[in-house]
C-alpha cells in the first residue's frame, strides 16, 4: 500500500508539473491564436530573436529575406540600430538596404526614428503603411525590439485605410493620395518598377495618368526618370524644364528639395489636356533616392 500511496503522489505532481508547462507557455506551447493579433505578433518577433540567438545574424537576415519569413499579415522586417538602414524584408526585398530610420509616413509621422530608437523591452509603433496582402495602405502596429546592434519588427494591419478617397472636385486632396497611390506602387515594388510603370500613359493600378493628373519621378538632382504625358522629359533636369523665368529656377530648387513629408510647389506649365500655360500646383514627397510627384492645374 504505501508503494501505491508513493505512485499515486509521483503521477500526481506529474500531471501537476506537466499542465504547469503548458499554463506558463513553456516550449510546448503553441503560439497564440492569430484573432489575438498583439500576442502573434510579439510572439512572431521572438521566433526571429530565438533564431538570432541560436544561429546568429548573418544567418537570421538571410532566413527572413525571402517569403519564407511571412505568415499571413505578418512579415519580419530587421533594420540596423545605428545607421537605420533595413537589412531584411520578408515580403519587399527592394527595400533591403534603404533608409527606414528616417520614414515618414502619408501622414507626416516620423516613425523611423522611433522604430531606430527601440530598446531590448520592446515597443509599439503605429504608422501608416503598405499592406502587401491588401495592396493598400492602412494603419499598422509594429512591435519592435533591439537585440546588439539591431531592430526586429513585426506588425499587423488595421481592416481598411483610415480613411475614404477624395473626389476630384477636391483637386488638392486627390492629387495627394494620387501621390499616395504612387507611393504604395514603390513600396511594394521598388524604384525600377515605378519608373517603368509611369514611364508608360496606359498604366493602370494605380494609374499613371487620370484626365489632368499624372505621376513623374526624378532623381535627387532633379533629372527626370519617368514621364507619361511628356516623354521627351526623361533625361531633362528640372531647371532645364522650368528655368525660363526665375520663378521657375526657384520652383525646381522647391522640388528638389521635397521631404518625406511631402510639398505643395506651385509654377507655370503647360496642361497636357487644353495645351494652355497654366499654374500647376504640384505635391511632391521624396522616398529614398527618387522623388514622386503630380499636380493640378488653375487657368489664368
Amino acid at each position: 500500500m504505501f508503494v501505491a500511496a508513493l505512485a499515486t503522489v509521483a503521477v500526481v505532481l506529474f500531471g501537476a508539473v506537466a499542465c504547469g508547462d503548458d499554463d506558463d507557455g513553456g516550449a510546448t506551447a503553441g503560439p497564440p491564436a492569430k484573432t489575438e493579433r498583439d500576442a502573434y505578433t510579439k510572439w512572431y518577433v521572438q521566433q526571429a530573436l530565438d533564431r538570432y540567438e541560436e544561429t546568429g545574424g548573418e544567418a537570421t537576415i538571410d532566413y527572413y529575406n525571402n517569403e519564407a519569413g511571412s505568415d499571413d499579415q505578418w512579415y519580419l522586417f530587421i533594420m540596423d540600430a545605428d545607421s537605420g538602414l533595413l537589412a531584411a524584408h520578408a515580403t519587399i526585398p527592394s527595400r533591403v538596404g534603404t533608409n527606414s530610420g528616417e520614414r515618414v509616413d502619408i501622414t507626416g509621422y516620423a516613425y523611423g526614428p522611433v522604430l531606430k530608437a527601440s530598446d531590448e523591452d520592446g515597443q509599439w509603433v503605429d504608422y501608416v503603411f503598405y499592406n502587401p496582402q491588401t495592396d493598400d495602405g492602412g494603419t499598422k502596429h509594429t512591435w519592435a525590439v533591439r537585440r546588439d546592434n539591431l531592430i526586429f519588427a513585426s506588425g499587423w494591419y488595421e481592416d481598411s485605410y483610415p480613411s475614404p478617397p477624395p473626389s476630384k472636385a477636391e483637386p488638392g486632396s486627390y492629387t495627394q493620395a494620387f501621390v499616395e497611390d504612387a507611393v504604395w506602387f514603390y513600396e511594394s515594388n521598388g524604384r525600377d518598377a515605378l519608373i517603368e510603370h509611369f514611364n508608360d500613359p496606359d498604366s493602370t493600378d494605380p494609374a499613371s495618368v487620370e484626365d489632368q493628373w499624372y505621376g513623374f519621378v526624378t532623381d535627387l538632382d532633379g533629372v527626370v526618370v519617368s514621364h507619361p504625358t511628356f516623354p521627351d522629359n526623361v533625361g531633362m533636369t528640372l531647371h532645364e524644364l522650368l528655368g525660363a523665368t526665375p520663378e521657375g529656377l526657384v520652383a525646381a530648387d522647391e522640388l528638389m528639395t521635397a521631404t518625406e513629408t511631402g510639398n505643395w510647389v506651385d509654377y507655370s506649365y503647360t496642361n497636357p489636356l487644353s495645351g494652355d500655360w497654366e499654374t500647376k500646383h504640384t505635391w511632391i514627397v521624396k522616398r529614398d533616392d527618387i522623388l514622386i510627384g503630380s499636380g493640378w492645374y488653375e487657368a489664368g
